[in-house]
């Protein structure tokens, strides 16, 4: 009651203001009241979810090593310093919740990804030592446990019913700012993730800055609607774009690492992309409301039930798939050995086909790298990026062998600013030779957001030096 109360003291204040300006009385003492009834009402909900937010520190211990390679000192045989290890302190956020009688606290993988020591900070300054329950890289969420039973939890809200233009709370702990709130509205949903992530995101223009990771977005009853995750910046702080991951997916993530330890999703067993409009033309569409069938994985679901490549697939059990990330989130959605229809489009005509999904699998995964070069790493940054061949090495006239293959650049991204283009050749990442794409990730992984990197690129015309601020 106390939250739907809440939502009704803005509502009347925003009603009540409207009444007044039509009737000439919204000036002085009534102004003034109105606005104050507005202020109370945010002030209420910020009092009501602030408990259930907790400010999460991370210890990591990695190996630095310096090296002078590409600097003067290499030309006078500067040795390399020994290799020696560093503690390094991450932040971020959580948020407290309930689930059947128990309290979790929900947080991004990203932030508790690799550390040796998680220490939860709740808003009366206690501090505990977390426990991980369990964490899924494809959805960039984690779930931990703190040793104590009294603890204030977020109710769950339904990012479903959310509609652009509603109005939300972002809480967090930005550049290790405890407890901060900011507001806003919700500018679009089902915006597509990055990189492997599985899922959508709200978009949202309170403010989300670093630290503010795995926070709570709460609507006007104080009901937790998402987990804030990212942004997009030129500066590395907010510029009015953020992102969240819907409470919905992050309520049933928790619900499998809680129960099963893990999260199991369906596999259909193709390779998508999303439609253009030739493409679509081409294809005979009105529209690019369907997923392009690049390529369907031998022995796989979906060549088992009979989807070619070239098909386009216009729905899931009579849900649109108007782009790949839809697809992606209601496959991820399934559990495997579910059947599902999908409606396709082959040869201009209509047609249904039942498949029986299998399992999404880390050996999967690491199979469709392999055989497709995706954009498996650098999503973030714009890059989408492949192994160096030989076969490639020989087209790009490059005898050194080493480094990674820029195949694309998403157009205005991070890295299309600072000068990435199409067929680069990316030697180095900070000093560092890169040999594969597994180099590239293990490198920015231990590298905190919003840091400077210096990235050694071979061009078609030059080797050049590019530097970049991570997202």
């Amino acid at each position: 009651m106390k939250s739907l109360s809440i939502a009704s003291l803005v509502c009347v204040a925003l009603a009540t203001a409207a009444a007044a300006q039509s009737q000439g009385e919204g000036t002085g003492e009534e102004s003034l009241r109105q606005l104050q009834a507005l202020s109370d009402g945010f002030a209420a909900v910020a009092a009501q979810v602030t408990p259930g937010v907790v400010s999460i520190v991370t210890e990591q211990t990695v190996t630095a090593q310096r090296s002078f390679r590409g600097t003067p000192w290499e030309f006078f045989g500067m040795p390399d310093s020994p290799s020696r290890e560093q503690r390094r302190e991450g932040q971020g956020s959580g948020v407290i919740v309930h689930y059947e009688g128990d309290s979790y606290i929900i947080t991004n993988y990203h932030v508790v990804r690799k550390a040796n020591k998680i220490s939860v900070e709740l808003t009366d300054e206690r501090h505990f030592e977390a426990e991980v329950v369990g964490t899924d890289s494809l959805s960039d969420l984690a779930v931990l446990r703190i040793d104590e039973d009294e603890l204030s939890s977020v109710p769950w809200g339904r990012s479903e019913d959310l509609r652009v233009g509603e109005w939300v709370l972002a809480i967090g702990n930005p550049f290790g700012w405890e407890h901060s709130i900011s507001t806003g509205i919700v500018s679009a949903k089902g915006r597509r993730r990055f990189g492997e992530n599985y899922g959508s995101f709200i978009q949202t223009d309170a403010a989300i800055n670093p630290g503010n990771s795995g926070g709570a977005l709460v609507n006007l009853r104080g009901e937790l609607v998402g987990i804030n995750t990212a942004i997009i910046s030129r500066s590395g702080g907010y510029e009015g774009i953020g992102f969240a991951i819907p409470v919905d997916m992050a309520r049933d993530v928790l619900r499998q690492l809680v129960e099963y330890g893990e999260v199991k999703r369906g596999l259909l067993g193709v390779v998508i992309t999303d439609l253009d409009d030739v493409t679509a033309e081409a294809l005979g569409m009105r529209n690019t409301r369907g997923v392009f069938v690049r390529s369907v994985g031998e022995d796989g679901p979906a060549e088992e039930a009979g989807v070619e490549q070239g098909d386009v697939i216009l729905a899931v059990d009579g849900n649109p798939t108007r782009s790949t990330t839809a697809l992606r989130s209601l496959i991820g959605a399934s559990p495997p050995d579910t059947k599902v229809t999908l409606r396709l489009l082959r040869d201009r005509k209509e047609k249904e086909i039942v498949v029986e999904l299998g399992e999404l699998t880390e050996e999967v995964l690491t199979s469709a790298r392999r055989s497709d070069p995706g954009e498996v790493s650098g999503g973030s940054l714009g890059l989408r990026l492949q192994e160096l061949t030989p076969e490639l090495a020989r087209r790009l006239r490059y005898d050194e062998g080493t480094g990674v293959v820029v195949v694309a650049v998403r157009q205005g991204s991070r890295a299309f600013r600072r000068g990435f283009r199409q067929m680069d050749i990316i030697l180095e990442i900070n000093n560092e030779p890169l040999q594969s794409i597994d180099d590239f990730e293990r490198i920015l992984d231990e590298l905190e957001s919003g840091t400077a990197v210096m990235f050694l690129v071979r061009g078609r015309r030059e080797t050049r030096f590019i530097s970049l601020r991570l997202p």
